[in-house]
């Protein structure tokens, strides 16, 4: 993206990204070959940049602070910017560090940085940012990829991008369709940004994605594939229609939870974390592998029940507490709002008294209220339940 180079004369309505570049055609590859590489990964999940930043105690530049809010034109996003950064060697820990720090002079901003170890979300998808102009800016989620010097890392790194991208449009009922040939449609490159919409010169991700032999085609087959994968994992799960997105997760170990956890049948397969979860051995302790966020897809094997308690075996020897995969189903006792994160409500619709509300693991205490999740990351207020 050489933004670090263009700061100075970068306005509000310009894209991010550098313009075309030279494509060095002896390091193609066979899109086919990335995709099916791709598919071989885990999912990372999602490191959100506050918290990151909050175990370093470096202060977070909230982008939509102070009335910085770019509201999007029909209300919620209506798809996907996929952009690179053209910046060869920086990591999305790199870039989420430089852009925390500089975009109040860049003028630059993006919802997420990805590669092949991390997707660092930087801001909640819920208000637009400065990322392909003013004319994408108030539609679009806009997500970064940064360069990988191999085809592995490449194709890692394609993978975590699709698969964040694929939840993203879950979360807001967006359909993928292919925008990047038509300008009509829901998931576009930068590229395309730029030659239908206009405010923006650049095409990115084009010319890196052909140094790989891939395309924005194939990198689309690539997210409607688990896009695809996500609904089947999903159809059976209660969530309330206002699927509005937010931006960071709570750690909370629910594993201490004493709220009941009924599961009817394990899951098996793929599935989605809808909780920040702790991982435990066959005897209920809980491990030394790192928290696995809300979002995180893993592979469900089988129940087992550890002390009464049941869980759910993601690995050898490795088991998460079942609720935070299947939930459980609780009246609303009271009218109740969604909020995010930070205890901000993400809309003004309600859920009325009476509905059925399937949360995730246990309650959460946001701003000194204990809340429950009811999607990786939205939550009710637990004194609205029964």
């Amino acid at each position: 993206m050489k933004i670090k180079k263009l700061i100075t004369t970068i306005a509000i309505g310009v894209g991010l990204v550098a313009p075309i570049f030279n494509v060095n055609h002896t390091q193609v590859v066979e899109a086919a070959s990335i995709n099916s590489i791709a598919k071989q990964n885990s999912y990372v999940g999602e490191t959100f940049l506050y918290q990151m930043l909050q175990t370093q105690n470096i202060k977070y530049n909230k982008f939509y602070a102070k009335g910085n809010k770019i509201k999007y034109r029909k209300g919620t996003p209506e798809g996907i910017v996929i952009h690179e950064t053209a910046t060869p060697g920086a990591s999305a820990y790199n870039e989420a560090i430089y852009f925390n720090r500089e975009w109040m002079n860049m003028y630059s901003y993006v919802h997420a940085f990805v590669d092949s170890k991390q997707v660092i979300q930087m801001m909640t998808p819920n208000y637009g940012v400065w990322g392909a102009g003013a004319i994408a800016n108030n539609r679009f989620i806009q997500i970064e990829l940064c360069r990988e010097n191999t085809r592995n890392k490449f194709a890692k790194s394609v993978n975590n991008d699709a698969i964040y991208a694929a939840k993203l449009l879950h979360r807001y009922d967006i359909t993928p369709v292919n925008a990047s040939n038509t300008g009509k449609g829901t998931i576009w490159s930068h590229h395309a940004v730029s030659r239908f919409l206009g405010g923006t010169n650049h095409t990115d991700p084009d010319g890196y994605f052909q140094k790989w032999g891939y395309s924005m085609n194939d990198f689309f087959s690539l997210l409607k594939y688990y896009y695809d994968m996500q609904a089947a994992e999903t159809s059976n799960t209660t969530v309330p229609d206002n699927n509005v997105g937010t931006s960071d997760p709570v750690v909370s170990d629910s594993n201490t939870d004493s709220d009941p956890d009924p599961v009817s049948q394990a899951p098996t397969g793929n599935k989605t974390l809808m909780h920040d979860a702790y991982t435990y051995d066959a005897q209920g302790n809980r491990t030394t592998a790192a928290l696995k966020t809300a979002g995180t897809v893993v592979t469900v094997a089988q129940e087992k029940v550890i002390n009464g308690k049941k869980y759910l075996q993601i690995g050898e020897n490795e088991y998460v507490v079942a609720s935070n995969i299947v939930g459980t189903k609780r009246i609303l006792t009271h009218n109740a709002y969604i909020y995010d994160t930070t205890g901000i409500r993400s809309d003004n619709a309600k859920l009325l008294r009476g509905t059925s509300v399937r949360t995730y693991g246990g309650r959460i205490n946001i701003g000194g209220k204990m809340y429950y999740p009811i999607d990786t990351n939205r939550f009710v207020k637990a004194a609205n339940f029964k």
